[in-house]
């Protein structure tokens, strides 16, 4: 995974990206079919071509310029050459693979102009070609090749064509690029941003003492860089981080082993000495003072790119406490800088929300909430919470509400997603976006024999049209609304700034195609044209045998992107125009335009005139859709026995935006139902609960009944629905908590099964150094559920064969334990010498990783309650212009994790509750500052823990003062909703909700936060 890391100059100045990591994130000339697309199969021997210089600047060009482009051709052999060469312009593109964010692939689409151009070349010598190409109107990625004929083709450089961007500086620019490494930025950087209307980026700068003898050297040519930033329009957000200051034992400091040697080739804690931090504070008073909006381009400063706990990609491996003292003199040089300067600086961090919370907030007060005024996220697709949470949403201070920026989520590197990223991101609440990698963007390139002062060329490839289309269309206008709040397509409106008819449009037909499908809304609902090849994957992965199921489901993940459906928007009067992701428009004819939905993102805009967006608007509230299977279903189990004749609940949601009506038929195996086939009417985006009745059913043991839903609407196309149905019951019994399972004969097993929860993209980006196992393995557990007037019970059954351990009972952990000692040994290759931790100052470098009571590091249970309404959750539903469910959202209200302690920390077991109404939301790292309403051990509580035969028994008890609002809905004979989750050391966790209609990935669900969980929906009914 490619990251943003931190390079250490002189300086003092830090950009991305380390090179270990271009072996994931794959790039213009290393991106498959390279050599195909541009036919470079041929060699050309000695022959080198290197460009030299462009005009217009940075290989972009606008509409009405004349191209022209230099090149110097070397020959290094030892013969004088010449060839009847030609140079040739060929048009192409990228696209994204289904799955994978990380590699593109590049493609041709057509052979545009080319014209002769002998060569004659000297032993050794080099000569100057210049070419003027010819451009196609339309907007696009071009490159440049010279075929030599006989000697084979050789690539020149690639360029792009976009439209001419609004000129002008921005105070908070919606979307922001990342500069390149500090040896690569030259001018020819910032005209590219200047070109693509690219007016925001994220800059790294290294702290460096303003004592040091080099300060004023280092700081000159950080405000020359910075100079020439403001110059080009562009606003700068500062990350702050390691750049020379004086640290512990005098080096950065890697883990340890148990004897206390520094391991090799390990990522490292840069963290500084506490002693400098008054400093650091001077430091970013003089960054806000001398460069701050708008007398300079510098609008936000942050701390440090991912500080993650234990370990970071960026050189961050210190306790919480110290990233704590930093940032407060990061916040107050900042608020001094711009109180006495009159600038205008934000100041935020810490690179994920869930970041924020454990190292600003965990201890329940607003000290920190004045000093956040952006919270940064990184990965965290269809995720961007902080636009939940009240507390910062109506924060009064000077700058307002807490803003969401996301600095870093690579995930639209190829322009057919680019549009539908950055339109969704701006849904979710984000003032600020990135999106797309800066590699897939440009490439710095250096040349032989160049003024290496200033001088350079820029590779510009085709992400960069979609980029600079998307700020050309979208821009600074803000988000209004998605049009369709409860159906499809996704139409995301965006207001005008000045001109409320410049507003725009952006078109996607399905969701799932850029964002992992199972955190969508609607994610069951399949294109007509998708059914039958779905189904004949399905059926082949129900018979597959565990090493072909990884090639199934890509192949499944493919076929569900929609195909064949389309938008048609009336337009009698010729004022709408379509234009793909290039920015090109697509004809149309006959007062009428056809919206393709597919994955990719569409503008719709209005040609100007009173009233004309808001007609454009009408008229796609009004459109002909079709291709999607109507209806989306939600399937909820049986709350009691079958034998006591429950009723199965089905919402359906008609996502079509015009009344359907058809039939319904209904099957469950082992079941029959009253009235299963009936009549069904919908409107417009109608959702509607539809009950069955059971007229009478023989229990399952297994507590499975698969269920199959027809919805036939005629014309309007049919849906299809299989899943496998529960029984959700919570008996009344006495149970004796001793490990048997032996009194849960009355109970009604919950089975959870499948290849388990793999790491997802944001667990994997956030740690690209670190390995996942993504080999899948079957697993298989059982729960079960029961209460009396005194507890909740719980006890399960877990396949597992692994060694049964555990780990540090979390009441006593010695959280010292985690961090540096006195004395330890340098790395072999440094000498082993014995180094000795400054005296005074609290050892905060992580010795090795942390252990907390949540996730996979153990093999553990968690189990969560969602009791509380959602118009009484403490945080909002969705995002402003969304519906409930849209992204990310409350769904957990009490949670509690079941740890086995391991015999080195005087065995037994311990229950810890994780979260309980008035608990901030926080993973308990070591050193984590507390909270006077907290998690911690369940005193009252009852577990006990046991393996025999490849079995692990676990069975709890909490007592009802730790579920209060359980309780209630106990005593008012109504349902709650309950999930557990089987974490496994040795493989992919299980979660109970795992996959079901009613259910969609939720990080809330539980924790930890940056591992995939499944939303808290499946209700539960109680034996009176």
């Amino acid at each position: 995974m490619i990251k943003f890391g931190y390079l250490i100059l002189a300086a003092g100045i830090m950009l991305s990206v380390p090179p270990c990591v271009f072996a994931q994130m794959v790039t213009g000339s290393r991106i498959p079919g390279f050599e195909k697309v541009f036919s470079l199969n041929e060699s050309p021997g000695d022959m080198k071509l290197e460009q030299l210089k462009s005009t217009p600047p940075a290989n972009v060009v606008w509409p009405g310029d004349a191209p022209e482009f230099v090149f110097k051709l070397s020959n290094n052999s030892g013969e004088k050459i010449e060839a009847d060469a030609r140079w040739e312009v060929i048009r192409y593109g990228t696209k994204s693979k289904p799955g994978n964010i990380w590699e593109p692939d590049m493609f041709k689409i057509a052979d545009v102009w080319s014209t002769p151009t002998p060569v004659a070349v000297g032993a050794g010598e080099s000569v100057e070609l210049t070419v003027c190409p010819e451009l196609p109107e339309c907007f696009g990625g071009f490159v440049l090749v010279l075929d030599l004929g006989e000697r084979g083709r050789i690539f020149g450089a690639p360029f792009a064509k976009v439209p001419r961007p609004e000129a002008g500086r921005v105070q908070f620019p919606a979307f922001a690029l990342d500069m390149p490494w500090p040896h690569e930025i030259s001018a020819q950087t910032y005209k590219l941003f200047q070109r693509l209307g690219i007016k925001g980026c994220r800059y790294g700068v290294g702290y460096f003492p303003t004592t040091s003898s080099d300060f004023e050297e280092r700081w000159a040519r950080l405000k020359e860089e910075l100079e020439l930033m403001q110059e080009h329009g562009i606003t700068v957000m500062i990350t702050i981080g390691e750049g020379g200051a004086p640290m512990p034992l005098g080096r950065p400091r890697p883990w340890l082993t148990e004897d206390g040697t520094m391991i090799e080739n390990v990522k490292q804690d840069y963290a500084w000495l506490p002693e400098y931090d008054e400093d650091l504070q001077r430091f970013c008073k003089k960054l806000a003072m001398e460069f701050g909006w708008p007398k300079g381009p510098v609008n936000a400063v942050e701390l440090w790119n991912e500080p993650w706990e234990g370990v970071s990609i960026s050189g961050w491996g210190a306790d919480c406490l110290r990233y704590r003292e930093m940032y407060e003199h990061m916040a107050k040089g900042i608020v001094e800088g711009r109180e006495e300067a009159d600038t205008e600086v934000l100041v935020g961090g810490a690179c994920s929300s869930a970041n924020t919370r454990d190292k600003l907030f965990p201890d329940g007060s607003d000290k920190f909430l004045k000093w956040l005024d952006f919270v940064s996220i990184h990965y965290q697709p269809l995720a961007a919470d902080p636009a939940l949470e009240p507390e910062w949403m109506n924060r009064e201070a000077p700058y307002g509400p807490v803003r969401v920026w996301d600095t870093e989520s690579w995930i639209a590197n190829s322009e057919d997603r680019v549009a539908a990223v950055i339109a969704s991101m701006r849904s979710m609440g984000q003032s600020r976006t990135a999106g797309i990698y800066k590699g897939n963007v440009y490439r710095m390139r250096w040349n032989t024999g160049m003024n290496r002062d200033r001088w350079s060329v820029v590779h510009t490839w085709a992400p960069a049209v979609a980029v600079a289309v998307t700020q050309k269309f979208i821009g600074q206008r803000p988000f209004e609304r998605l049009l369709f709040t409860n159906g499809l397509p996704w139409v995301f409106q965006f207001k005008g700034v000045d001109d409320e008819d410049d507003g725009s449009l952006v078109v996607l037909g399905d969701l799932g195609a850029v964002y992992d499908r199972e955190l969508t809304l609607f994610r069951d609902v399949c294109g007509l044209e998708n059914l039958s090849e779905i189904k004949r994957i399905e059926a082949q992965l129900a018979d597959a045998m565990p090493g072909e199921r990884a090639a199934l489901q890509k192949r499944l993940e493919t076929a569900r992107i929609l195909k064949g459906a389309s938008m048609v928007v009336s337009d009698p009067n010729d004022e709408f125009v379509l234009f793909d992701f290039y920015g090109n428009p697509v004809s149309h004819a006959g007062g009428e335009i056809e919206v393709p939905l597919n994955g990719l993102g569409y503008f719709l805009r209005a040609r100007g005139g009173d009233g004309s967006f808001s007609r454009l608007v009408q008229a796609v509230r009004g459109a002909e859709i079709t291709g999607y299977e109507p209806i989306s279903f939600g399937v909820k189990d049986f709350t009691r026995p079958v034998n006591e004749r429950p009723v199965l609940k089905v919402n359906m949601v008609n996502v079509l935006n015009r009344p359907i009506g058809g039939s319904i038929e209904v099957k469950i195996s082992g079941v029959s139902l009253d009235e299963p086939t009936r009549k069904l009417k919908f409107a417009p985006h109608e959702k509607k609960l539809v009950e069955f009745k059971v007229e009478n059913g023989k229990p399952s043991a297994a507590n499975i009944y698969p269920l199959a839903i027809k919805f036939d609407a005629g014309v309007d196309g049919r849906a299809l629905h299989e899943e496998s149905m529960r029984v959700n019951y919570i008996v009344n019994e006495n149970i004796v908590v001793d490990g048997r399972l032996d009194d849960w004969s009355n109970a009604i097993p919950q089975p959870v099964t499948g290849q388990g929860i793999q790491a997802n993209l944001t667990e994997k980006a956030w740690r690209p150094f670190m390995d996942f196992d993504s080999a899948s393995t079957d697993n298989a557990a059982v729960g079960y559920l029961a209460y009396d007037g005194d507890y909740f019970y719980f006890a399960a059954k877990v396949a597992d064969d692994s060694s049964f351990g555990g780990g540090p009972r979390y009441e006593t952990r010695a959280d010292d334990s985690y961090f540096y000692p006195k004395q330890v040994y340098s790395k072999p290759s440094d000498g082993h010498e014995l180094l000795t931790w400054p005296e005074g100052v609290r050892r905060f470098t992580y010795r090795r990783n942390f252990e907390i009571p949540s996730g996979n590091s153990t093999d553990n249970i968690q189990i969560a309650f969602n009791a509380v309404p959602p118009e009484k959750e403490r945080r909002y539903m969705c995002p402003p212009g969304t519906m409930p469910r849209y992204m990310v959202y409350p769904d957990t209200d009490y949670e509690f994790a079941f740890n086995r302690v391991a015999e080195e920390f005087g065995g037994g077991t311990e229950v810890w509750r994780l979260l309980a109404p008035g608990i901030p939301r926080k993973h308990f790292f070591p050193r984590q500052p507390e909270s006077p309403i907290d998690g911690g051990p369940v005193k009252d509580g009852k577990l006990i823990m046991r393996r025999r035969q490849g079995t692990r028994f676990v069975e709890a008890a909490i007592p009802w003062s730790e579920l209060s609002d359980v309780k209630k809905l106990i005593d008012a004979g109504e349902t709650v909703k309950f999930s557990f989750r089987v974490n496994n050391n040795r493989g992919p966790a299980l979660e109970l909700a795992s996959g079901r209609s009613v259910s969609k990935v939720n990080s809330f669900a539980f924790h930890n936060d940056w591992t995939t969980h499944w939303a808290n929906e499946l209700e539960f009914g109680f034996e009176r």
